[in-house]
């Protein structure tokens, strides 16, 4: 053991093994300094940015679910108004249809108003003239034995339109029974005084009939011309007996309907 220990000494002291190394002091010069200064403004930089990523996650996170609480606001709104809008063309609907048979019944209205008049063509205005006293002669020549109540017979009389020189204008005659416009509407069909005159009486027909009369000639016409009966009837046009019926619809779906106002005259709507 004694033996050991010597040899060891003598391996330690030995003049042929080097030394060990010395250990170097760490350099804390001014530019190592300097660096360490810079790693650590690095560090407290990138820790700074990493706060600031957080709190805008955070800010992010709670946007997200903002919005996510507005989007299913939204869409219970939308199915709300989903369910209000099935209800709105519902309503729609049932507008529609009941808009439908008010301008039917108005058209009616009209047709049946205008039953009492007559249409007189050929009749030159003068200036100064008594419409109503004009248009009672001519009807005592057509029919001399309402000579004792003409007066009774015609309700109202007027022209349509402006004058102007060289026109002539219609005149609108209203009687106060349909009896007495029926009478005189058979008469004058056949009238030498009116072929002598130069006028004519025809029927007060409403915008719509008379549109549907004009669609409705070419087939009358052409019916007439193959010598079969062909004639109208208010806003119908008739073939041997067959109704043929068309109703005129304007481009913007226009009825018109003629009503009476306070003062007598006639005043034209147009429903749309």
């Amino acid at each position: 053991m004694s033996l050991l220990r010597a040899q060891k000494r003598k391996e330690v002291f030995s003049p042929n093994k080097t030394a060990p190394a010395a250990k170097k002091k760490l350099d804390t010069g001014p530019e190592m300094q300097d660096t360490l200064n810079t790693l650590v403004d690095a560090i407290s930089k990138l820790s700074d940015k990493v706060d600031t990523l957080g709190s805008q996650m955070q800010q992010n996170s709670a946007m997200l679910a903002s919005i996510a609480k507005s989007v299913e606001f939204n869409v219970a709104e939308i199915k709300g108004c989903k369910v209000q809008l099935q209800v709105t063309l519902h309503e729609v609907s049932a507008l529609k249809e009941d808009k439908k048979q008010m301008m039917e019944r108005l058209l009616e209205l009209e047709r049946y108003k205008r039953r009492w008049n007559l249409r007189l063509k050929g009749v030159k205005e003068k200036e100064g003239e008594n419409t109503r006293d004009l248009v009672a002669d001519l009807l005592l020549k057509i029919i001399p034995e309402w000579s004792l109540n003409i007066n009774g017979i015609i309700d109202t009389v007027h022209r349509l339109g402006h004058r102007e020189e060289n026109r002539t204008t219609l005149i609108i005659i209203q009687f106060a029974q349909r009896v007495y416009r029926d009478l005189l509407w058979r008469k004058t069909k056949e009238s030498a005084i009116c072929k002598e005159l130069g006028i004519r009486f025809t029927e007060d027909l409403c915008p719509a009939d008379r549109e549907t009369r004009a669609a409705l000639w070419p087939k009358i016409q052409q019916a007439r011309a193959a010598g079969k009966k062909a004639y109208y009837r208010g806003g119908d046009g008739f073939i041997d007996g067959q109704k043929n019926h068309q109703l005129i619809w304007t481009r913007y779906a226009v009825m018109c309907c003629c009503l009476s106002n306070t003062s007598g005259h006639m005043v034209y709507f147009m429903i749309i």
